[in-house]
């Protein structure tokens, strides 16, 4: 951050409109991030051969060949399953949600389900009332903690799966790993014909088997927390979106589709009788239960699957679910193998710093027992998650984005917790970014609790010592305390709030603009123009400016924000009635003494836009929200340099947000240090710091592939020190220094080079 930026509110997740379905609002996910582990089970018949959930596919086992090898099997050794022990594994961890695998890929189901071409634990040879979801949902509950309910659309016993249009040969054709040999026709046929087959209506019967099984697992075990879909690409080709013309996933279903549901297998809204499609009939049963993006719906958060550590800025304005295997191989059995403790917590913990939540995968073997060397290593990252409890839970990622392999951030109430990771090359001291206009007043080793010394160091940062590293090397936190809440308080929240006009009787009243859910709105009662919102901050207040969210996301409105001490006599703060920008969320800055502020719209509207705000809120302390123009772009990119002096002083320095760590060239001319914003950005600000080693002729440019740039600011009269260098203009995703002549015979040295889009 530059010195003395300010400290960076947290972005505004503003629920969107997919399909007909709305997300769930903020306080309907909340609790997966407060609790932010869960822990995932992949258990199946796949677990009897113990070659992973995908050996149906990957051994080209047609379905009937495949139920007869391992259904038996895994019928007999799954009767001793213990889902009580699957919970305490999970409270071991310190997760506070579950979520089984009810019907993976391979088709069967750990419930009988009542569809007449279901493959379920109610067949022979299960035992009569094998039910191993209800014994799941029991344990878990039990426990005290949330279930949760993975579904796979997709199942490899229908041939259709992979040509749902019916054409033959399919079309698109199908990727070379799933067909029969020779053949353009899917490798899970079994017939003599498979020219002849009805694809189509295969799939139709497929589809109707999901509508069936979903309305089951929301109506016949209680309160469902998180539905958890995997699939809805067609063939095992593009994106789950697009396969939603076939699925359906939103809210409703079109009786004109190529694949209707029968009535017998799926549902019709009360009152207006549509057919509901698959997020709507899990919505009508479990009003409160969250959703993933894996359906085709766009979903209530979003997965990052893999176990890659996860790189790169806080996941804003939205919720984000790490997704990974603690085996580091399959998901379903496949041995007793396991990640090691630190290769798990690389992948944990670079979540919780980017405000991400983290489930975790088990796979069981059929007897339903977890390996041994997985269990052991969630109990250990149990231990880690219980010692630094105050550092993890109910805490958000932020205030600044961690540094790659370096450190991370997370924060509560006056509270941010430096994580120092296992690459961290500062030994034992540590030195924040710019706090702001907080000060530190403690800080203190989350472990021990024992308190560590600091300093306060240039550009209102703080220097901690001593600090040991020795407990977790792979995560060592330190508690920094302020002498104000973190994030700048929105003082206008739960504020007396009128208007000109309110939808009171569709709830769209004024006082939802001021009660911090960006779900609810204040909304005129008409399309005209010159509807305002008016807040009484209750005394009049030094203010800083405002930030707001206006009900529809593309559309450019045009308002001005005024301000009164009195609410009589008004003066101008804002004026943005020539806006041309369509931008849901704005912050906008100024400073003013006011009680009574109001947001008056102007233009920007139509048959479909009326005057509607979701949020107003007013600060009075300096801010700055960094999922808009105004974030560092530059913090924790990747970076290189024509040169380096040594080892030590190397290019990532310059971008770390450590004020003590520097860049330094070899004493030569030319030199260039460049950084790489990993896509094209807007360029309107490039800032400087110096060591004394600064350049006195230099340039700043911009290019699109590190090869041919382009020029936006040139100088032979550098002065060094902090350099703000506002009004550019350009793009462009790498942007370098480029240095001509030195002020001094040693090298080209920065603390910083901070890049800005405004």
């Amino acid at each position: 951050m530059v010195e003395g930026d300010p400290l960076p509110l947290v972005p505004l997740r503003v629920p969107q409109l997919d399909q007909g379905a709305w997300q769930q609002p903020d306080s309907k996910i909340q609790w997966m991030r407060d609790n932010k582990l869960a822990m995932f089970i992949h258990w199946g018949v796949y677990s009897a051969p113990a070659q992973g959930e995908w050996y149906m596919f990957s051994s080209k086992t047609q379905p009937t060949t495949y139920r007869a090898n391992y259904a038996a099997s895994f019928a007999s050794q799954s009767q001793s399953y213990d889902p009580t022990a699957w919970a305490q594994l999970a409270s071991d961890l310190g997760a506070a949600q579950v979520v089984l695998t009810t019907r993976h890929h391979e088709g069967f189901a750990l419930w009988p389900s009542g569809h007449p071409n279901a493959w379920t634990s109610g067949d022979t040879p299960f035992p009569a009332g094998t039910d191993f979801v209800k014994g799941y949902v029991d344990a878990v509950r039990a426990a005290g903690l949330r279930v949760g309910l993975y579904y796979s659309p997709i199942d490899w016993r229908y041939p259709g799966y992979y040509d749902v249009s019916g054409a033959t040969p399919p079309n698109p054709a199908l990727t070379s790993d799933c067909v029969l040999p020779n053949s353009p026709y899917p490798w899970n046929y079994e017939g003599t014909n498979p020219a002849g087959f009805d694809y189509h209506e295969n799939a139709r019967t497929m589809k109707n088997e999901v509508y069936q099984s979903v309305k089951e697992l929301v109506t016949d075990y209680g309160a469902i927390d998180d539905f958890w879909w995997d699939g809805g690409w067609l063939a095992q080709q593009g994106t789950d979106a697009a396969g939603s013309f076939f699925w359906e996933p939103g809210q409703y279903r079109d009786p004109g589709n190529g694949w209707l549901v029968d009535a017998a297998y799926g549902e019709t809204e009360p009152g207006t009788g549509k057919p509901l499609g698959l997020t709507g009939l899990v919505r009508r049963h479990q009003p409160n239960a969250v959703s993933n993006s894996r359906s085709g719906w766009k979903g209530d958060y979003d997965e990052e699957e893999g176990g890659y550590v996860s790189t790169g800025p806080i996941r804003y304005g939205r919720l984000v679910q790490k997704a990974f295997s603690i085996s580091g191989t399959t998901w379903g059995y496949d041995g007793d193998v396991a990640m090691s403790f630190s290769s798990a917590m690389a992948v944990f913990v670079n979540a919780f710093v980017r405000d991400m939540c983290v489930i975790v995968n088990v796979g069981p073997d059929a007897t339903g027992t977890v390996p041994s060397k997985q269990a052991a290593v969630l109990r250990q990252v149990g231990g880690f998650m219980s010692a630094n409890h105050e550092a993890l839970y109910s805490t958000r990622g932020g205030p600044w984005n961690p540094v790659e392999g370096q450190y991370g951030f997370t924060f509560a109430n006056q509270t941010v917790y430096a994580h120092l990771l296992a690459g961290y090359s500062g030994g034992s001291s540590f030195t924040t970014p710019s706090l702001g206009d907080a000060k530190v007043t403690a800080v203190y080793d989350v472990v021990s609790k024992n308190s560590l010394s600091f300093a306060t160091s240039g550009g209102n940062s703080v220097t901690v010592t001593g600090i040991d590293r020795t407990r977790y090397p792979d995560d060592t936190i330190i508690a920094i305390v302020f002498d104000r809440s973190v994030v700048p308080a929105d003082i206008a929240r739960g504020a007396t709030v009128t208007a000109d006009s309110a939808q009171t009787g569709q709830g769209n009243g004024a006082a939802n603009a001021v009660d911090g859910d960006t779900s609810t709105r204040w909304c005129a009662t008409d399309g005209n123009t010159r509807h305002w919102l008016q807040v009484d901050l209750g005394s009049v207040r030094s203010l800083t400016g405002v930030r707001l969210a206006w009900e529809q996301p593309d559309n450019a409105y045009q308002f001005r924000i005024d301000g009164s001490s009195d609410g009589s006599t008004w003066s101008p703060l804002t004026d943005q009635t020539g806006n041309t920008t369509a931008a849901q969320v704005q912050a906008l800055t100024f400073t003013a003494q006011a009680r009574y502020l109001r947001v008056t719209v102007t233009g920007g509207l139509s048959n479909a836009v009326w005057a509607s705000i979701r949020s107003f809120e007013v600060y009075d302390r300096a801010f700055l929200d960094p999922s808009l123009a105004g974030g560092d772009l530059a913090l924790g990119r990747p970076a290189s340099s024509s040169s380096n002096e040594n080892s030590s002083l190397v290019a990532a320095n310059a971008f770390d947000g450590n004020p003590t760590t520097r860049w330094s060239s070899q004493f030569s001319d030319p030199q260039w240090l460049q950084v790489d914003l990993g896509s094209t950005q807007t360029i309107g600000r490039v800032v400087l710091n110096w060591e004394y080693s600064h350049a006195t002729a230099y340039q700043l440019q911009v290019s699109d592939d590190a090869s041919t740039w382009t020029t936006l600011y040139s100088t032979t009269s550098g002065n060094g020190g902090v350099e703000n260098i506002s009004g550019l203009s350009g793009s462009g995703r790498y942007v370098r220094m480029y240095g001509t002549a030195r002020a001094t015979q040693w090298s080209y040295s920065l603390y910083a080079m901070e890049v800005f889009s405004s």
